[in-house]
């Protein structure tokens, strides 16, 4: 009777373990406590609806762009404006002063007349242009064989006067139209070189002179 115990204990405990096997093992819940989220809101204030954050958008693909003319348009450096000349206002000239004047009149014995002017307004030894008158006058000769049937001719010579009295820059200023008459005029002035020195008072280096000869033929 002890055996069929035994036995009978060894089937059950193999049935167990096939039932154990077959069923797998069983999940255990364990109890525990229950958890409520609770939001604390003003009952006041009404209630927000939360916004759903939108996709982002898709991003776009970017085009190549390409030039219609390959080569592309040359744009040439703008040149700087010219400066506007400014527009002097013509400055006025300060009124020349009268030359002194030695007026015409009769001088050596050819029939002669000669008249003095002289540069600058700063002049007034007037005895000094007689003596130029006087010296040149002496030295000059009318043309053989020149006739001016009543008309008188005239030229004027310029030259200038040194502190010593000699004659440089001699030319002639104004000419006759009459070749022989103007070569005797320069002849005269040349002949008449060195003329007596400047007067002490006059304060210039140098004195400028334009001489007029005036003649005609009885």
């Amino acid at each position: 009777m002890r055996g069929s115990v035994v036995g009978s204990g060894l089937v059950h405990l193999v049935m167990l373990l096939v039932l154990l096997i077959v069923r797998g093992p069983a999940a255990m819940i364990v109890p525990g406590p229950d958890v409520v989220q609770v939001a604390l809101v003003d009952p006041a204030s009404p209630l927000l609806a939360v916004p759903r954050p939108e996709p982002p958008p898709e991003p776009r693909k970017q085009e190549t762009v390409r030039p219609v003319d390959e080569e592309g348009v040359k744009l040439e450096p703008k040149k700087p404006p010219k400066p506007k000349p400014e527009q002097e206002r013509p400055r006025e000239k300060p009124p020349e002063p009268a030359p002194v004047m030695l007026p015409s009149a009769p001088a050596g014995t050819a029939g002669l007349r000669g008249d003095v002017a002289v540069e600058g307004a700063n002049f007034e030894f007037t005895y000094y242009l007689v003596l130029i008158r006087n010296k040149i006058a002496s030295n000059w000769a009318p043309p053989a064989g020149l006739a001016t049937s009543g008309n008188p001719i005239r030229a004027v010579v310029y030259f200038k006067v040194s502190r010593g009295g000699g004659l440089s820059a001699v030319r002639m200023e104004s000419a006759s139209g009459v070749e022989f008459f103007d070569r005797s005029a320069m002849r005269a002035v040349a002949l008449s070189d060195p003329l007596p020195p400047l007067p002490l008072g006059f304060a210039g280096g140098e004195l400028g002179v334009h001489f007029g000869f005036e003649w005609e033929s009885p």
